[in-house]
């Protein structure tokens, strides 16, 4: 139970790292961004809808960047679950279960 508490705390640590490097890509563009829409005086209306559409690319460039390892991830995962479900659990009959035989 140990070694798949383990893994899933190390599998879920990738993850949370993915995520983080996303965030600080998105938070460093806008930044640039802004800053360059600012420079060119460009309304701040129009600021935001340049800023949603931008950040909409970025999330979709990380998920094409990332998207592999994060299914690689989630099915590691997944598999250790498994594993762990069919080795520590073996099967054992319903408790009120009633066997019925042929006399």
């Amino acid at each position: 139970m140990a070694l798949l508490d383990r893994l899933a705390h190390a599998l879920l640590a990738v993850l949370a790292a993915i995520f983080a490097i996303v965030l600080a890509a998105l938070a460093m563009v806008e930044g640039v961004l802004v800053g360059a829409m600012t420079a060119a005086h460009i309304p701040p209306n129009l600021q935001s809808v340049l800023a949603i559409i931008v950040a909409v690319l970025v999330l979709l460039a990380a998920v094409r960047l990332f998207g592999g390892l994060v299914r690689i991830v989630l099915i590691i995962l997944l598999l250790a679950i498994v594993a762990h479900a069919l080795t520590n659990h073996p099967f054992e009959p319903h408790h009120g279960a009633v066997m019925h035989t042929s006399a």
